[in-house]
């Protein structure tokens, strides 16, 4: 068997386990919640911090673009949970289907993983040292719930 597809199947298996966990752990914030308001706290930052109309412009985008990834990774995520529960509830799926499906998976997540990381580094080259000091807290706290939001998927 591909060692990808191990780990692959690994990783889906341990995603779906840490899902059923924290949803049964009660919160009274939905982290869903938790990270709007972390990525408002970290617009607000930027403004304050940045004297800069254009940088502001563009560092306020860069979060916005941000924001968006981690939406359409959550739908992704969903889609593809529930995509794996047919593939495994139906007995006659063909293992290459199922390990085609997988790959294609991985795909994806490279390619997500890419744009984000690029999204990231724009934004961090928009901004000055100082400034990336100064929303540092800001931005580790959006950063930290975006993590949170993911893992309560």
């Amino acid at each position: 068997m591909n060692i990808r597809v191990v780990r692959t199947t690994e990783a889906l298996l341990c995603l779906a386990a840490a899902a059923f966990l924290i949803a049964c752990a009660k919160d009274d914030v939905a982290p869903v919640d938790v990270e709007k308001q972390a990525f408002e706290d970290l617009r607000a930052e930027i403004v304050e911090v940045i004297t800069d109309p254009v940088r502001e412009a563009e560092a306020i985008r860069l979060v916005g673009v941000l924001e968006e990834d981690l939406a359409t990774l959550r739908t992704n995520i969903a889609a593809r949970k529930k995509r794996v529960r047919e593939l495994n509830a139906n007995y006659d799926t063909p293992r290459a289907e199922f390990e085609a499906y997988l790959t294609s998976v991985e795909a994806e997540v490279r390619d997500h993983k890419q744009r984000v990381t690029e999204t990231h580094r724009a934004f961090l080259s928009s901004v000055t040292a100082e400034e990336r000091s100064a929303i540092a807290k800001t931005h580790t706290k959006a950063m930290n719930a975006s993590i949170q939001t993911i893992q309560s998927i």
